[in-house]
This record gives C-alpha cells, sequence and structure tokens, in this order.
C-alpha cells in the first residue's frame, strides 16, 4: 500500500502547519497592506506572495513521485517571499523550518485533512471576486484530501465539491440585495443526527423545528433589519456503550426580536452594521452566507462538555 510503504515516517501536525499557512498566503495581502510595492532582488512582494500561493497549491496535490520536486519549489518560494516581504510573525519560517530539506515525504491523517479543509473553507467564506478562484481551488484541494485521508461514506464532500463547479465566477454585476432573504441552511463540518431518526445531515436546519422564519430585508436606502422568530439550545447524552457518539436535546424558543442595520456592498461582500458589530456576508447569485466559527454550540445533560461546529449561515432570497 502507498501509506505503507512510502511515507518514511510521519510528523503529525505538520501537514496542518503547511496547509494553514497556504491558505493565510492567499490572503496575506488583505489582512496586512504593504506600504508601496517592495522588490528584493527584481522580485516584489506582490509577485513573491502569489509565487507562493501558487507552490503551496501545487504542493497540496503531492505524492511520492513528485514530492522532493514540489517541496523544493515550496521552500524557495516561501525563502523568496521572506526576503521580498520580510516575516514579521514568524510563520514563513516556521512553515520553511517544517519543510525540512525536502527528503521526507509527510503522512497525512483524516484529522489533519479536516482541520486543513476548516481553514480554507474559512477563508473562501470570506472570497472577493480577485481571489475567489484562488481560494475556491484551496478548498477544492483540501476536500478532494480529506476523501482520500477519512473517505466520504454519505458522498457529502464529493457533494461540496461538485457544488463549487470550476472555480470561477461571472463577471456579471452583482445580484441585487435589496429584499427580503430567508436563513435556509445551517451547514456545518460534519453531518449530524440532531432529531434521532437515525439520518444525519450537514444542513442542521433540517434536523429540527426551529429557525424557520429568520428573515433579513434590505432596504434601498442603505437600511435593513434582521427578523428572529426563535432560538434553540441543544442538551447531548453520550449514547451508553460509546465515547463519541450523542444523542440530543432539541428545545425551541420562540422569540419576536427584531434588529436595525445600515448596510454597504462590494462586489459579492456585504458589509452590515448594528452601530456595535459590522458582520460581512458573501453574496454568491440567490444565496448570502456567513461563516460562523464554533456557531454550533451543544451542552452535556450535567453541564460539564461541550461540543462544537464551526457554522455556515445560508439565506436565499425570496
Amino acid at each position: 500500500m502507498f501509506v505503507e510503504t512510502q511515507f518514511k515516517f510521519i510528523m503529525k501536525k505538520l501537514f496542518t502547519l503547511l496547509m494553514c499557512t497556504a491558505v493565510l498566503t492567499f490572503v496575506s495581502c488583505e489582512d496586512e497592506p504593504l506600504e508601496g510595492d517592495f522588490v528584493t532582488g527584481g522580485v516584489s512582494c506582490e509577485a513573491a506572495i502569489a509565487n507562493t500561493a501558487q507552490a503551496a497549491l501545487n504542493f497540496l496535490s503531492v505524492n511520492d513521485d513528485n514530492y522532493e520536486q514540489l517541496c523544493l519549489a515550496y521552500r524557495s518560494a516561501l525563502q523568496a517571499q521572506i526576503t521580498a516581504c520580510g516575516d514579521p510573525d514568524g510563520s514563513l519560517q516556521l512553515a520553511l523550518n517544517a519543510l525540512g530539506d525536502c527528503s521526507v515525504i509527510l503522512a497525512n491523517n483524516c484529522e489533519d485533512a479536516t482541520t486543513a479543509v476548516a481553514s480554507a473553507q474559512a477563508a473562501f467564506n470570506n472570497a472577493t471576486n480577485d481571489d475567489y478562484s484562488t481560494l475556491c481551488n484551496a478548498y477544492r484541494a483540501t476536500l478532494q484530501n480529506q476523501i482520500a485521508q477519512c473517505g466520504d461514506e454519505d458522498g457529502s464532500i464529493q457533494l461540496t465539491i461538485d457544488d463549487l463547479g470550476d472555480c470561477t465566477i461571472d463577471n456579471e454585476e452583482p445580484a441585487d440585495v435589496t429584499g427580503t432573504w430567508l436563513l435556509t441552511a445551517w451547514n456545518g463540518t460534519e453531518p449530524i443526527d440532531l432529531d434521532g431518526d437515525g439520518v444525519e445531515s450537514i444542513n442542521f436546519l433540517d434536523e429540527m423545528d426551529c429557525y424557520e422564519n429568520e428573515t433579513i430585508v434590505f432596504n434601498t436606502d442603505g437600511t435593513g433589519v434582521t427578523m428572529s422568530t426563535s432560538f434553540a439550545s441543544f442538551i447531548f447524552d453520550i449514547v451508553v456503550g460509546t465515547t463519541d457518539e450523542f444523542s440530543y436535546t432539541i428545545e425551541c424558543e420562540f422569540e419576536d426580536e427584531n434588529t436595525n442595520f445600515t448596510w454597504t456592498q462590494n462586489g459579492n461582500i456585504v458589509s452590515t452594521s448594528d452601530g456595535t458589530d459590522t458582520t460581512d456576508l458573501t453574496l454568491n447569485g440567490n444565496e448570502l452566507s456567513i461563516f460562523v466559527p464554533e456557531g454550533f454550540l451543544a451542552f452535556s445533560s450535567d453541564f460539564t462538555a461541550t461540543t462544537t461546529q464551526d457554522l455556515t449561515f445560508v439565506y436565499t432570497k425570496q
């Protein structure tokens, strides 16, 4: 077998480090704007970042035949970026050190592959028109790696890949945001069976009779209102004889709460502000989405333990 005969040793968290660095490389220009276009040795900082991003994408498809070649190319790109841009937080040098001398093939595992997916998904959910294709391809690569490492028994990972299409977006004007949007999905990172019917779903709203009429209304004058009609709390018990299987109890409370906000749009990013907090939603056709780290939180029945998942809220235009 490939893993048994070709991998020389396992460095458990190394792949996660490299993947997170690759994803962060794609958005580093946004996180820390550069003062001018620095050029060192004929390579500008902007070009060095782009080269590293491409090398990181190539490295995601590594196998035992091309490992050394792609690893050395990635090492060279990282070193060139450090030279051209600097490395104020040391993250690039950390990734460079982790690669070693490129003589050792890294072994991936399901845990690391799943962590890499979460990192890539977080970056992709904040994609703009300029970096959509890059972040989409990175996300798709991590999903494909997750299938290779973890399997895809229910086909949900492949479905996500299929939904990404060819990772291109139309250059048409963004869809009109004004109007009413209905909450239609709470997409988690792993499917679960909240209602105990024996069927797991990646969309948690399919598992409960709650959040059935949550809406956002965008007015033409740049104002809007979110309308909440219910909220849920989740309690779990560990299934007898297991350590990682849960049975859930859902308590849905009804409410009538409206929150006013102002909004602006920049390409496919719609930003809302209630005067205290600003929230960025991603517009994709007739869907608005927002990624919420640990958006799903459930407590054990004795309140001594919790379980969480990242969520992507999806609103569909009505």
